[in-house]
Protein backbone atom coordinates (compact mmCIF):
# COMPACT_ATOMS: atom_id res chain seq x y z
CA UNK A 1 0.00 0.00 0.00
CA UNK A 2 2.57 2.53 0.81
CA UNK A 3 4.06 1.81 -2.49
CA UNK A 4 0.91 2.69 -4.20
CA UNK A 5 1.00 6.14 -2.25
CA UNK A 6 4.27 6.87 -3.12
CA UNK A 7 3.16 6.42 -6.95
CA UNK A 8 0.05 8.69 -6.83
CA UNK A 9 1.83 11.13 -4.99
CA UNK A 10 4.84 11.26 -7.54
CA UNK A 11 2.18 11.68 -10.37
CA UNK A 12 0.17 14.28 -9.18
CA UNK A 13 3.44 15.89 -7.89
CA UNK A 14 4.17 15.77 -12.11
CA UNK A 15 1.03 17.18 -13.07
CA UNK A 16 1.76 20.87 -12.04
CA UNK A 17 5.16 21.00 -13.42
CA UNK A 18 4.04 19.40 -16.59
CA UNK A 19 1.12 22.24 -17.08
CA UNK A 20 4.20 24.86 -16.03
CA UNK A 21 6.34 23.58 -18.87
CA UNK A 22 3.82 23.71 -21.33
CA UNK A 23 2.67 27.48 -20.03
CA UNK A 24 6.35 28.43 -20.56
CA UNK A 25 7.10 26.84 -24.00
CA UNK A 26 3.44 28.39 -25.36
CA UNK A 27 4.83 31.71 -23.93
CA UNK A 28 8.16 30.70 -25.47
CA UNK A 29 5.91 30.23 -29.05
CA UNK A 30 4.10 33.84 -28.65
CA UNK A 31 7.37 35.68 -27.68
CA UNK A 32 8.85 34.40 -30.62
CA UNK A 33 6.59 35.37 -32.80
CA UNK A 34 6.97 39.03 -31.92
CA UNK A 35 11.10 38.69 -31.71
CA UNK A 36 10.23 37.74 -35.29
CA UNK A 37 8.70 40.73 -35.83
CA UNK A 38 10.94 43.36 -34.08
CA UNK A 39 13.81 41.82 -36.30
CA UNK A 40 11.53 41.36 -39.26
CA UNK A 41 12.71 37.64 -39.35
CA UNK A 42 9.75 36.24 -41.49
CA UNK A 43 11.16 32.23 -41.19
CA UNK A 44 11.65 32.77 -37.19
CA UNK A 45 7.51 34.29 -37.54
CA UNK A 46 6.83 31.50 -40.37
CA UNK A 47 8.04 28.57 -37.67
CA UNK A 48 5.10 29.62 -34.75
CA UNK A 49 2.10 29.30 -36.86
CA UNK A 50 0.55 25.59 -37.55
CA UNK A 51 1.95 24.21 -40.93
CA UNK A 52 -1.44 25.30 -42.74
CA UNK A 53 -0.69 28.53 -42.30
CA UNK A 54 -3.46 29.48 -39.38
CA UNK A 55 -5.51 32.48 -39.53
CA UNK A 56 -5.12 35.79 -38.00
CA UNK A 57 -8.35 38.07 -37.08
CA UNK A 58 -9.03 41.78 -36.51
CA UNK A 59 -11.20 43.35 -34.48
CA UNK A 60 -11.47 47.06 -35.08
CA UNK A 61 -14.30 49.73 -35.70
CA UNK A 62 -15.23 51.55 -38.24
CA UNK A 63 -18.11 54.08 -38.61
CA UNK A 64 -19.25 53.44 -34.59
CA UNK A 65 -19.78 49.47 -35.39
CA UNK A 66 -17.30 46.40 -35.06
CA UNK A 67 -15.73 45.50 -38.29
CA UNK A 68 -13.91 42.18 -38.56
CA UNK A 69 -10.66 41.57 -40.73
CA UNK A 70 -9.43 38.43 -41.69
CA UNK A 71 -5.99 38.14 -42.20
CA UNK A 72 -3.56 35.55 -44.35
CA UNK A 73 -0.55 35.09 -42.10
CA UNK A 74 1.64 33.95 -44.64
CA UNK A 75 0.49 38.13 -46.60
CA UNK A 76 1.16 39.71 -43.17
CA UNK A 77 4.54 38.17 -42.13
CA UNK A 78 5.74 38.88 -46.06
CA UNK A 79 4.75 42.44 -45.19
CA UNK A 80 6.52 42.87 -42.21
CA UNK A 81 9.47 40.98 -43.52
CA UNK A 82 9.52 43.89 -46.57
CA UNK A 83 9.16 46.45 -44.29
CA UNK A 84 12.10 48.95 -43.75
CA UNK A 85 13.56 50.26 -40.43
CA UNK A 86 13.11 48.43 -36.68
CA UNK A 87 10.20 46.22 -36.99
CA UNK A 88 7.41 46.69 -34.59
CA UNK A 89 7.57 46.03 -31.31
CA UNK A 90 4.47 44.11 -29.59
CA UNK A 91 4.91 44.48 -26.07
CA UNK A 92 2.66 42.24 -23.47
CA UNK A 93 1.53 42.43 -20.26
CA UNK A 94 0.07 39.95 -17.35
CA UNK A 95 -0.58 37.41 -20.09
CA UNK A 96 -2.77 34.16 -18.86
CA UNK A 97 -2.23 30.58 -20.14
CA UNK A 98 -5.09 27.48 -20.32
CA UNK A 99 -4.21 24.71 -20.87
CA UNK A 100 -6.01 21.04 -21.89
CA UNK A 101 -4.00 18.79 -23.29
CA UNK A 102 -3.09 19.40 -26.82
CA UNK A 103 -5.17 23.17 -27.07
CA UNK A 104 -4.27 26.09 -24.81
CA UNK A 105 -5.36 29.92 -25.29
CA UNK A 106 -3.17 33.08 -24.22
CA UNK A 107 -4.87 35.96 -23.27
CA UNK A 108 -2.94 38.91 -23.01
CA UNK A 109 -3.19 43.13 -22.89
CA UNK A 110 -0.52 44.60 -25.79
CA UNK A 111 1.13 47.47 -26.76
CA UNK A 112 2.24 48.17 -31.07
CA UNK A 113 4.96 49.89 -30.97
CA UNK A 114 6.97 51.32 -33.94
CA UNK A 115 9.82 52.81 -33.03
CA UNK A 116 9.13 55.49 -30.29
CA UNK A 117 5.45 56.07 -31.26
CA UNK A 118 3.03 54.16 -29.78
CA UNK A 119 0.51 52.74 -32.55
CA UNK A 120 -2.20 51.30 -31.11
CA UNK A 121 -3.27 48.93 -28.27
CA UNK A 122 -5.82 45.78 -26.97
CA UNK A 123 -5.97 41.99 -26.30
CA UNK A 124 -4.52 39.60 -27.97
CA UNK A 125 -6.23 35.84 -27.79
CA UNK A 126 -3.91 33.30 -29.20
CA UNK A 127 -5.98 29.79 -29.67
CA UNK A 128 -2.17 27.19 -29.45
CA UNK A 129 -1.99 23.43 -30.67
CA UNK A 130 0.65 21.19 -29.46
CA UNK A 131 1.73 19.29 -32.61
CA UNK A 132 4.72 16.55 -32.33
CA UNK A 133 7.04 18.91 -32.72
CA UNK A 134 5.99 21.33 -30.34
CA UNK A 135 3.23 24.51 -29.37
CA UNK A 136 2.03 26.45 -32.89
CA UNK A 137 -0.16 29.18 -33.07
CA UNK A 138 -3.39 28.46 -34.72
CA UNK A 139 -5.15 31.50 -34.98
CA UNK A 140 -4.75 34.56 -32.94
CA UNK A 141 -7.37 37.34 -32.64
CA UNK A 142 -6.84 40.66 -31.67
CA UNK A 143 -8.40 43.98 -30.48
CA UNK A 144 -7.83 47.43 -31.85
CA UNK A 145 -7.67 50.91 -30.33
CA UNK A 146 -5.74 53.87 -30.60
CA UNK A 147 -6.52 55.25 -27.42
CA UNK A 148 -4.15 53.64 -25.38
CA UNK A 149 -2.39 54.90 -22.20
CA UNK A 150 1.28 53.22 -22.19
CA UNK A 151 2.09 50.69 -19.53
Amino acid sequence: MNARWLVLVGLLAAGPAAAQSDKEAILGVVGTVFRGMRTRDTALMRSTFVPQGGRLLGMTAKDGKPALEVIDPGLWIGSVGRGTGPGPDERTFAPSVEVDDNIAHVWTYYELWLGPKLSHCGYDSFFMVKLADGWRIAQVADSRRVDCKPR
